[in-house]
């Protein structure tokens, strides 16, 4: 069922990325953690359509949020990045079945690559505001420091909540003031984080991640059954 929704702050996130909020009035759905939306807007007369991970907390369901890259065929993105402002109405779907509820685990790893991590930074806000007793590892890697979307967010919620890890690390080029990690995920990148084994392994990225880091996971002990994925293209 389509919901009518509307913008109610726009925010340039990174060079490629702006995050949307959206007021559902009283038809929200009761969606989960790392689940998606279908994405409904006119342009130029004709119906468009995009798919984006919402990236709220479940504590507003009546709120929505998405972080929308610039970039590809689909003309959804530009339209919200050139032309989209708040107080413009449209239309949502929600679906998706790669999610996180508080039953389905007490530890939660989340492997993220690029824009892949907008539904994991549903499950960090999901773990930190509503999911007590839970322990939450993001590692989430970008080209570059400016691409680390929810940076700031994320090293805020980690300082203040001590179930929470963050680390974040670069594969591309950078400079003298980056601090953090670099290279891309590997064993002996996870194993310095100290992330726990017996944890709900979610990997969202690229397609060509999604293999990588199932084999890398896999290769610490991580049973298939234990590890959820997401793609992106």
């Amino acid at each position: 069922m389509r919901i009518p929704a509307t913008i109610v702050s726009i925010k340039q996130e990174t060079p490629t990325v702006k995050s949307f909020e959206f007021d559902l009035g009283e038809n929200s759905p009761d969606f989960k953690a790392g689940q998606w939306v279908d994405f409904f807007v006119r342009i130029d007369g004709a119906e468009a359509v995009g798919g984006y991970s919402i990236t709220s907390s479940l504590m507003r369901q009546y709120r929505v949020g998405l972080a929308i890259k610039l970039g590809g065929d689909n003309p959804v993105p530009q339209y919200l990045h050139d032309r989209a402002r708040v107080g413009d109405e449209v239309e949502m779907q929600v679906g998706g079945h790669v999610y996180y509820t508080r039953d389905m685990a007490d530890s939660i790893v989340l492997l993220a690559g690029g824009i892949g991590i907008t539904p994991l930074m549903a499950m960090m806000r999901c773990v930190d505001g509503g999911a007590p007793g839970v322990n939450a590892t993001l590692v989430h890697s970008a080209q570059s420091s400016v691409e680390l979307l929810f940076r700031d967010d994320l090293t805020e919620m980690a300082a203040r909540n001590d179930r929470l890890t963050y680390a974040a690390t670069i594969t591309g080029t950078h400079d003298a003031t980056w601090t953090g990690l670099i290279g891309r995920i590997d064993r002996p990148m996870l194993e310095r984080i100290g992330v726990d084994t017996d944890a709900l392994y979610f990997v969202s990225g690229p397609p060509t991640m999604i293999p990588d880091m199932r084999r890398l996971v896999a290769s610490m002990g991580v049973p298939d059954a234990r590890i959820r994925h997401e793609s992106w293209w």
